[in-house]
């Protein structure tokens, strides 16, 4: 019998924070998390830069224990929903009274290109850290924010990069075109081969990391009959279609009460948080998750801070002013739709970018003069 038993499919950072949070109420009952991996629940962030320029250790990557029990390298294969139970790759089933699906996301795979770089795990870092110590020159397809943080932390190491991208810009679709133009000039004053409008795949050599997206691991919940939609489709609580699932993290298509919308965000710091909200609602502690995500991108000697949910946007106004690519003084480009706003990106302009955090949760209406304004203080806002 199953009891109280919480079952976790995912054994990364969601699942770390679900656990967290379900312990917080008080609950005392049986969790069990089923990690794919045979790695304890750890860091990502530093797998794209401190990592891979060997300032940060292995053994500090990984996450504090939690009052859990932790089975490593299973796969599960099947949800019974009616029987409630989770059916393994190796036979086993396991009842549980509720289940969360923390199965994350992983690397849009470029067709016949199984053999070459991809970074999502502890293991793809390592080989990816392997090659650079080799000093060989390194190819990059993508210029999205992993791309460009292995590109930044390969020239710190002294190795050639080549970055091939398909838009005219890197990161244009999170930047628009003048800040994206600006960074890829940070970029080649670094001494990076920035090719950008690439329209034909280039030839890659066998040690090429291919940085083109993610992908939701939904065929699980897919195969259950749970609704998905650009990811596990779940309510402001993490509630699926099907009774007592819950999902979290990278997997999970979350409604967001700051912007009125479905959002999915593939970053550690709300995939934590947002495990942390789910396993509280598990409980019985039911309060909507209404933060406003928020993550970073070291770059050279560049601290990028993004909130927001990643949603369109029809104008951008910048508070300060990109400096050359050697000599940027603090900026932040806030953007905003239909009036208004809806994210913002600080270049080593964090107070900013956390007054603007208040500002989005406390939904505050604001102008893109105000924004603009360096004089206008955007705490007294919020």
């Amino acid at each position: 019998m199953a009891g109280r038993r919480v079952v976790v499919v995912g054994g990364g950072v969601a699942a770390h924070g679900a656990v967290a949070g379900l312990r917080q109420t008080g609950f005392r009952d049986e969790v069990v998390i089923l990690g794919r991996e045979g790695e304890p629940p750890y860091e990502r962030p530093p797998l794209s830069k401190r990592y891979l320029l060997h300032e940060v250790p292995r053994h500090q990557l990984f996450l504090p224990p939690l009052e859990a029990e932790l089975l490593l390298r299973r796969e599960v294969v099947w949800i019974d929903l009616d029987r409630h139970e989770v059916h393994l790759a190796n036979g086993e089933r396991l009842a549980y009274w509720r289940l969360l699906l923390a199965t994350g996301a992983r690397p849009r795979v470029l067709p016949g290109g199984e053999h070459l770089l991809y970074l999502r795990e502890l293991r793809d870092a390592d080989r990816l850290r392997r090659h650079l110590d080799t000093g060989r020159p390194l190819e990059v397809l993508g210029a999205g924010f992993i791309g460009c943080e292995v590109a930044a932390a390969a020239r710190l190491r002294g190795v050639p990069v080549t970055v091939h991208e398909a838009l005219d810009q890197p990161l244009r679709r999170v930047l628009g075109p003048e800040l994206g133009a600006w960074l890829g000039e940070v970029h080649r004053a670094r001494g990076v081969d920035l090719r950008t409008a690439v329209r034909e795949l280039p030839s890659l050599g066998q040690e090429a990391l291919v940085a083109i997206g993610t992908d939701p691991n939904v065929e699980l919940a897919a195969a259950a009959g749970i609704h998905c939609e650009a990811g596990i489709a779940v309510d402001e609580l993490g509630r699926t279609s099907a009774p007592d699932v819950y999902a979290a993290g990278d997997c999970a298509r979350f409604r967001s009460p700051l912007f009125d919308s479905p959002i999915r965000v593939e970053h550690f710091q709300t995939a934590h948080r947002h495990g942390i909200s789910v396993g509280r609602a598990i409980a019985g502690y039911e309060r909507p998750f209404a933060e406003a995500p928020w993550f970073w991108s070291d770059q050279y000697d560049l601290n990028l801070q993004y909130v927001g949910g990643g949603l369109p946007w029809d104008r951008a106004v910048i508070r300060g002013r990109p400096g050359a690519p050697r000599l940027t003084p603090p900026f932040t480009a806030f953007f905003l739709r239909l009036g208004r706003l809806v994210g913002a990106l600080g270049v080593n302009d964090g107070r900013t970018i956390s007054q603007c955090r208040r500002l989005l949760e406390s939904r505050v209406a604001v102008t893109a003069r105000q924004l603009a304004d360096p004089l206008v203080d955007l705490k007294r806002l919020a």
